[in-house]
């Protein structure tokens, strides 16, 4: 039942004198999906990076908001009393911007799949006698699966996990200079950026009771903090991708805007200006109708218009 707990906290701007998170209290157990929602501009994704920063520690002059009070623990422990490098092994942590998918694919257009989704240990050589791990293949493998590019897109590519992946049409042109590749659409980048994530995660896992060859319970004891990971997706990518994440044992903290996804989520806390002004389940909010609930109200509009 441990997972990530928060409570009271409070976070201000780095760059501008207004807080980023205002008293923000919420719990998400193993195997649990909580969902922060709100509407553009209410505070989500500062909240989730508040809370990653919080957990990891980057370096004081790459922080975009700063603690000033409040609980932020995992497995009951306060996140200051960890040992860093072991709390780090239990994140999983995707923060998005508007670049994030058009940079990765750029980015990555010219590798394989294998060397995209290969989880790291330390420095990784690109040596061409270099293998990948039995325990790797099979983090990725399961974070295949846990996306639906295991049946969606592996059994188009000519070679597996060998075959290169790119975001160009011109590199379809045939070309003795380059292996043959494979154009990924917006949304399967999409699920690949996430599916690197849920690779390196499962690779770091090292909770005894873990899977290593199934979804269920391959990340029981980690936390996902993810920021919008089915925005390009359709709703029955997401329901899929919802359910196999509350099936893997992780506490998953997901930000989004799209309220429709409120329905698969174990908790849902609405957000505004920073601060959280309801939570619940779904059928909790609902009950409460339009006139007491935000997001009963939306689910109103969404429904009658």
């Amino acid at each position: 039942t441990a997972g990530l707990v928060v409570k009271d906290l409070w976070a201000a701007h780095t760059t501008k004198r207004a807080w980023a998170v205002r008293g923000a209290n919420f719990q998400c157990k193993n195997g649990e999906i909580l969902v922060i929602l709100g509407d553009d501009g209410a505070g989500k994704t500062r909240m989730l990076t508040t809370i990653a920063e919080t957990l990891i520690a980057p370096p004081r002059r790459s922080l975009t908001s700063n603690k000033v009070r409040g609980f932020v623990g995992i497995g009951g422990v306060e996140s200051s009393k960890w040992d860093k490098s072991v709390l780090k092994r239990r994140m999983g942590v995707l923060l998005s911007d508007v670049r994030s998918v058009a940079d990765t694919a750029n980015l990555c257009s010219g590798w394989s799949l294998e060397e995209i989704l290969e989880p790291v240990d330390g420095v990784r050589t690109m040596s061409p006698d270099r293998k990948l791990s039995s325990s790797g293949k099979s983090s990725i493998l399961l974070a295949l699966k846990m996306t639906g590019l295991y049946s969606s897109l592996m059994p188009k590519l000519p070679s597996k996990l060998s075959t290169v992946l790119t975001a160009n049409e011109e590199d379809l042109k045939p070309s003795a200079l380059r292996p043959r590749s494979q154009v990924l659409s917006p949304a399967e980048w999409s699920k690949l950026i996430l599916a690197k994530v849920l690779a390196q995660t499962i690779h770091d896992n090292d909770n005894a009771a873990a899977s290593t060859d199934k979804v269920d319970n391959c990340l029981v004891g980690s936390v996902l903090l993810l920021d919008e990971p089915t925005v390009l997706l359709s709703e029955v990518d997401e329901a899929k991708i919802l359910k196999d994440l509350r099936q893997s044992g992780a506490a998953t903290v997901i930000a989004t805007n799209k309220w429709a996804a409120g329905r698969f989520a174990d908790h849902i806390v609405v957000v505004r200006d920073g601060a959280i002004v309801e939570s619940g389940s779904h059928n909790d909010l609902i009950s409460r109708g339009p006139q007491h609930s935000l997001y009963a109200a939306k689910w109103h509009a969404m429904t009658t218009s």
